[in-house]
């Protein structure tokens, strides 16, 4: 059993070794290989949906295509939720081209019309306020008070984990990145 092992042993080092290279301070390279931009990893697909918005019409992720979208994930009753929501309609409510450009919140506790409108009166609120998004949230695996930022393409492109307040400037960059692509 102790050979096992130690052979074990072995095979972990040398495995986890790799050819080490040095370089000379100040040495000039004998041949110039052009740099590459690092290509980002596969973006997800933001899944589409269809909701009813605060004011009763029907909503679709779809609907708002061509446009940097940023969804802001909210519980009706969420006290964090309240209190962010100014700073989200501060940063983004006219901060862009609304030919560009569109922010949406989906409440996740699924709360009936008037909790809703109640909420957006609460937080005066000029963008649209979707109804029963639990499922939505579950698609894009996240929870209340997150926000998640859609290219143009229909790509996410940011997927906040941190309170929403919390990643507005990460948000906010994302949306600068790509809003006027």
């Amino acid at each position: 059993m102790k050979k096992i092992i130690s052979v074990l042993s072995l095979l972990v080092v040398f495995s986890s070794c790799e050819k080490e290279t040095t370089t000379a301070v100040n040495a000039t390279p004998t041949t110039s290989t052009p740099t590459t931009a690092v290509t980002p990893p596969a973006a997800e697909t933001a899944a589409d949906f269809s909701l009813i918005s605060d004011a009763e019409t029907k909503v679709k992720l779809s609907d708002y295509k061509g446009k940097v979208i940023v969804l802001f994930f909210f519980g009706n009753g969420c006290s964090s939720c309240k209190a962010t929501s100014p700073s989200i309609q501060s940063t983004f409510g006219t901060s862009y081209d609304s030919k560009k450009f569109q922010i949406i919140g989906l409440d996740t506790w699924d709360g009936n019309l008037a909790s809703v409108q109640s909420f957006k009166k609460f937080s005066d609120l000029s963008f649209p306020l979707l109804l029963n998004a639990s499922a939505v949230a579950k698609t894009y695996n996240t929870t209340y008070d997150r926000l998640v930022v859609i290219d143009k393409e229909g790509f996410i492109r940011f997927k906040g984990n941190k309170l929403a307040g919390n990643d507005l400037d990460n948000a906010k960059k994302s949306v600068d990145d790509y809003v006027n692509k």
